[in-house]
């Protein structure tokens, strides 16, 4: 489900629960790993440069990663339905703060490694 929201605070208002809360939840942890990043909108979705996207869908919050990390730590994310280059959360339980924390690192170096 795209959202044409112009800003973050925006989408992220525009978000009813139980998504609101895993997407808030997962927000966070983008946040711990990456205090500096400067989030904003991207196709429809919350953009976090060099990192992650976060998206809003009707039955689930999907979380966008490099591929090449992802496969490297799907096996942390058996309880979560994934795609490519996604998680999908559909419960608050699903979110395992130290496999997300882990994989979010990951993409960091591996992204930031790719730009040197």
């Amino acid at each position: 489900m795209r959202r044409n929201s112009s800003s973050p605070e925006a989408y992220r208002s525009d978000i009813e629960e139980p998504r609101s809360t895993i997407l808030e939840r997962i927000r966070a942890l983008i946040l711990e790993v990456a205090p500096d990043v400067e989030e904003g909108i991207e196709h429809g979705m919350l953009d976090y440069p060099g990192l992650a996207n976060l998206a809003a869908q009707k039955n689930y919050v999907a979380l966008y990663v490099a591929p090449a990390v992802l496969d490297r730590r799907r096996g942390d994310f058996t309880d979560v339905d994934s795609g490519k280059s996604c998680l999908r959360f559909r419960k608050l339980e699903q979110i395992h703060r130290d496999a997300l924390l882990t994989l979010l690192r990951e993409v960091r170096a591996y992204r930031r490694a790719a730009q040197n």
